[in-house]
This record gives C-alpha cells, sequence and structure tokens, in this order.
C-alpha cells in the first residue's frame, strides 16, 4: 500500500481530526456534552497539523487530506448537532454544510498564505459555542447565516500563527470543563468575523483624510 509512503506526520494529525470530528458525531447522539471534547480535540489536531506541516515536509496529499478532514469536523459536526438540538434550523444547518464545502472546495484550489473568507473552523467554534451556552434559536440562526456568507465571502482573513494560536489551544482545553469559556470562544470568534471589515474601513478614512 504505496499511500503510507505519502503520509507525513502532519496528514497524520488530519487523520486525527476527522476521527475526532467523527467520534464527536457519534457522542453527540449518545452523550451530547461530551462531544463538544472530541470537537475541541479535532481543532487541537487541526492546529497541531498547520504547525507541523510548516516545519517539516509537506506531503503531496496534505493539503485535499486537511480539507477532507476539516469537512467532518468544522462542517458536518457543527451542521449534525443543531439539527439534532433544534429541528427548526435545519434550513439553516443545511446552508451551513453548503457553504462549508463550498469554501473548502475554494481554498484547495487557491495558493493564499491568508484566507479567503472565515475559516471553517472559526464558524465551528462559534456556533457550538452558542449552543453549549443554550442561545436562542434566533441567535443561533442569525449566527449561522452571516458565518455562513462570511465562509464564501472574498474578504481576506489573516492566518493565526504563535501565541495566539497557543492561547486559544488552552482556552479550547479549558472549555471541555467549564462552559463559561464559551462566552470568550464566541468574541474571539466574533472579533476575528469583523476584522476584516474594520481594516477595510481604516483604509477607506485614511483616504478621506488625505482628499
Amino acid at each position: 500500500m504505496k499511500i503510507f509512503k505519502e503520509v507525513s506526520l502532519a496528514d497524520s494529525l488530519s487523520v486525527l481530526n476527522a476521527l475526532f470530528g467523527f467520534t464527536a458525531l457519534v457522542y453527540s447522539i449518545y452523550d451530547y456534552e461530551r462531544s463538544f471534547a472530541f470537537f475541541y480535540f479535532a481543532l487541537i489536531s487541526d492546529g497541531l497539523d498547520g504547525w507541523i506541516a510548516k516545519k517539516t515536509e509537506k506531503s503531496k496529499i496534505g493539503k485535499e487530506l486537511d480539507s477532507l478532514a476539516d469537512c467532518v469536523s468544522f462542517s458536518v459536526y457543527p451542521a449534525f448537532i443543531v439539527s439534532l438540538k433544534n429541528p427548526n434550523l435545519f434550513a439553516f444547518s443545511s446552508l451551513l454544510l453548503a457553504f462549508s464545502i463550498l469554501r473548502l472546495a475554494r481554498f484547495n484550489i487557491l495558493d493564499l498564505n491568508d484566507f479567503l473568507g472565515i475559516p471553517t473552523s472559526v464558524n465551528a467554534i462559534l456556533v457550538t459555542s452558542l449552543l453549549r451556552i443554550n442561545a436562542s434559536q434566533e441567535i443561533l440562526a442569525f449566527a449561522m447565516f452571516t458565518f455562513s456568507f462570511l465562509m464564501i465571502c472574498d474578504l481576506r482573513y489573516k492566518r493565526v500563527r504563535g501565541l495566539p494560536l497557543i492561547f486559544l489551544g488552552l482556552l479550547l482545553v479549558l472549555a471541555i470543563f467549564i462552559v463559561e469559556i464559551c462566552y470568550l470562544l464566541i468574541a474571539i470568534s466574533i472579533l476575528y468575523a469583523i476584522y476584516p471589515g474594520v481594516c477595510v474601513c481604516g483604509k477607506y478614512l485614511r483616504r478621506l483624510r488625505r482628499v
């Protein structure tokens, strides 16, 4: 089986990401609250995957494998668990899943240092955090609708690296045990979502001042 010769350490973490995502899906049916822990493990695996890929040689299948894993953990899982918790939001879950897939497919054909459209992982963090704090149906619907379109928009989002990424990983570990951490995760997700818009407005205002 020659495929194993093409799999790098980073690729192994991508597979682990998908396995954690699948486990979260299964647990969401039998043990709803525990499923979030496996979702956080998937996020951490995804972060380590990207970090290791930069430190080591990239494989030929790395980018595709990463997107496939993200589809399970950050697209199917959040869409499924929202519909499981509130069937009335099925239409919004379907929109989230469809636009997540579009976003991941576009990512695979682009060669950018930054992200085009908000990452599926950020969208998944926001949606799952809102679920854990028992946000209202209206808030969930609005968040899913807005972030679905942000995933396929043409705004540039900076990659999170270094200490901010480590800090986020620590928050995810704490969130397993402390539900209130989700409020901080929601705030971080929203700030990240609006950051490109703030930058565009700032550039526009600076131009106006020069005129």
